[in-house]
């Protein structure tokens, strides 16, 4: 039936930017920034709504020497998309970023856009570039040729392309990816251009809007469902007193798009109404708690001979190196913050017959220079809680109530906007707080969001130990 449907942002949450979407066959797919080396996760979304089917594109071919897989663009051409479609990489000498792919519906030609930086960090001299591709090689069928600079004319990136009402129109992210973030639009009635900005630009930001909760938003995409509605995504900030710990996630908007005229977009909502959708229904996807390579993530890829996943349960062997650790990884296995209030809950089961000087335990880990733990000291035979906020390495450490061996101890983060309390209980005590973290701490210009997760470390490299966890659950 038709009616008033009812949508919650962020549809992606727990530091997701850098949306791109498509719909095909009833069903949204929709990818954005991994950081992490070789890995691309792509959401499957039903009826834009939070069920998420997750599956991960990772090549055998490793990607060496990257950042991950910055501001990916998943674009539909002939072909089912299943985990098993997706092929090796295909590379292209493209010196840029943000790589976008077109493929014209007026001819059988393909395109890849980019931003091309010609100045350094500080003052970039962005513009959008674009080529004609042989798709099957990524070999450049034309000279490589300036599109647009934007209406800063520094700094334009995040390109895609679109064809509508005889007009090619192209949407770019300016501002940088903070507080002046916007999208722009140009349109042109040939490929090459020449490309007129829209008399409106920006088509949307949040620069100057004290009163949205949701800021920062920019670097998005524009898809049609199979009612004919256009709906964008973009990149935001849930900003609550100035803070806003989960970093940068997928938010959705409705867009109205006449023939021949530009794309208006409306203000991303926390949640909005949109009428005349047709609702089909939605279902239910069960994710395994630690089973699923997509959803866990490491620290700087992973030594997986010291990890064992079975149901809810996971054993850790402990790694020399700790949290603090600038290079290499360290044995550490998360899951990305999703909402600013929630409570995090692990048991762990201290080894009997152990005298290693390991730590384990629960943390929230932002990167090397910000994060808080609740863990077991083995050394000290004592619970503790520490925290690391600065790349001073200063470190606040609370000592707790000692613990034996072959005890068993309940490990607990609550979450709020504001804060992250420490708790433990040993047996069937009731539970104690130990350390509390305001969350502007691990909040600031960040690419990333935080990580609730297990580690154990601070073993010599031929310990034995196995650490015991069970129950891991995020509610």
């Amino acid at each position: 039936m038709s009616s008033s449907t009812t949508y919650t942002n962020p549809i992606i949450p727990g530091f997701a930017p850098d949306p791109s979407i498509i719909f095909v066959d009833d069903t949204f797919y929709l990818t954005w920034t991994h950081i992490a080396n070789g890995l691309h996760s792509t959401s499957q979304l039903s009826l834009l709504n939070a069920n998420t089917d997750v599956f991960p594109i990772s090549p055998t071919t490793p990607l060496y020497a990257t950042q991950g897989l910055l501001a990916p663009t998943i674009r539909y051409h002939d072909a089912p998309i299943t985990p098993s479609s997706f092929s090796e990489p295909i590379y292209f000498d493209f010196q840029g970023i943000d790589p976008s792919l077109f493929f014209d519906p007026s001819s059988s030609r393909a395109y890849i856009q980019d931003s091309h930086r010609a100045g350094p960090v500080h003052d970039p001299q962005c513009s959008i570039r674009q080529f004609e591709v042989e798709i099957s090689s990524g070999k450049p069928l034309s000279p490589l040729r300036k599109l647009w600079r934007g209406i800063k004319g520094d700094d334009a990136e995040g390109p895609h392309v679109y064809f509508h009402s005889g007009w090619y129109y192209l949407l770019v992210a300016e501002g940088g990816t903070f507080e002046g973030h916007m999208i722009t639009m140009a349109r042109a009635r040939n490929i090459w251009g020449p490309y007129e900005g829209c008399e409106r630009n920006p088509v949307l930001t949040s620069k100057d809007m004290e009163e949205e909760t949701v800021r920062h938003v920019g670097h998005g995409d524009l898809v049609q469902d199979g009612q004919g509605l256009w709906w964008g995504v973009c990149l935001g900030v849930r900003k609550q007193k100035g803070s806003y710990p989960l970093g940068r996630e997928t938010f959705l908007m409705p867009v109205t798009w006449e023939d021949g005229g530009w794309p208006e977009f409306e203000q991303p909502r926390m949640t909005f109404e949109r009428e005349g959708v047709v609702v089909k229904g939605t279902r239910d996807v069960e994710v395994s708690r630690w089973d699923g390579i997509v959803e866990n993530n490491f620290i700087r890829g992973s030594d997986q001979e010291k990890y064992e996943f079975g149901g809810d349960g996971a054993v850790l062997v402990p790694s020399e190196t700790s949290l603090d650790a600038k290079t290499g990884t360290t044995t550490f296995v998360g899951r990305r913050q999703r909402s600013l209030s929630c409570t995090v809950i692990v048991t762990l089961q201290i080894p009997k017959r152990d005298y290693g000087k390991w730590k384990a335990g629960l943390a929230v880990y932002k990167d090397n220079f910000r994060h808080a733990e609740i863990y077991v000291d083995r050394g000290l035979s004592k619970l503790c809680y520490s925290s690391v906020m600065g790349k001073d390495d200063t470190r606040a450490i609370i000592e707790g109530k000692r613990i034996e061996e072959g005890a068993e101890v309940q490990l607990r983060i609550e979450a709020s906007s504001d804060s992250y309390t420490f708790k433990y209980k040993i047996g069937s005590e009731l539970f104690e707080s130990l350390g509390t973290l305001d969350t502007m701490g691990i909040t600031a210009l960040d690419f990333t969001g935080p990580l609730f997760g297990i580690f154990a470390n601070g073993a010599s490299a031929d310990s034995s130990t196995k650490i015991n966890f069970r129950g891991f659950t995020v509610r």
